[in-house]
């Protein structure tokens, strides 16, 4: 599996626990989410390291993707992880915790979709099939570290 096709699955994975947590019961929230949010860290960690930080490393001559690696990508993420900060101090009980947690899924809704419309299409014109491979199976290994099936 290639790195565009990984992090196209991640995604899929990431919409499906989203849906799960916005329409769980508030008793459930928290264990839906104590199993969501390291899963949204581990994937940020894993497209840094494999994708985003190698691409800017070779200093792609496409703008908008250089622009993505080096500026936008890390501001989103940024923003991402001070909403998950917030809800540490939150009871997934309360209506304030869902507020920012809407918020958290409207902003990955728009990262996935910036990403899937206008970045992918721009990496596989960068890096050639063989690249994005071995992205790939880097992607897959480390996933498995950090989930412990190594």
């Amino acid at each position: 599996m290639d790195a565009i096709q990984f992090i196209k699955q991640e995604h899929t994975k990431a919409k499906a626990a989203f849906a799960t947590l916005l329409e769980a019961a508030p008793a459930r929230r928290a264990a839906i989410w104590n199993e969501l949010a390291p899963e949204l860290k581990a994937h940020e960690e894993i497209e840094e390291a494999c994708l985003y930080g190698p691409l800017l490393d070779e200093g792609p001559s496409d703008a908008k993707l250089l622009d993505w690696v080096s500026d936008k990508h890390s501001d989103e993420v940024e923003r991402v992880e001070n909403l998950i900060e917030k809800t540490e101090n939150l009871d997934p009980k309360d209506v304030g915790w869902l507020t920012i947690v809407k918020e958290i899924h409207s902003a990955l809704e728009q990262h996935i979709l910036q990403e899937e419309g206008e970045i992918f299409p721009r990496v596989a014109q960068f890096w050639d099939q063989d690249k994005l491979n071995e992205a790939g199976e880097e992607m897959t290994e480390m996933k498995a570290e950090k989930s412990g099936r190594h």
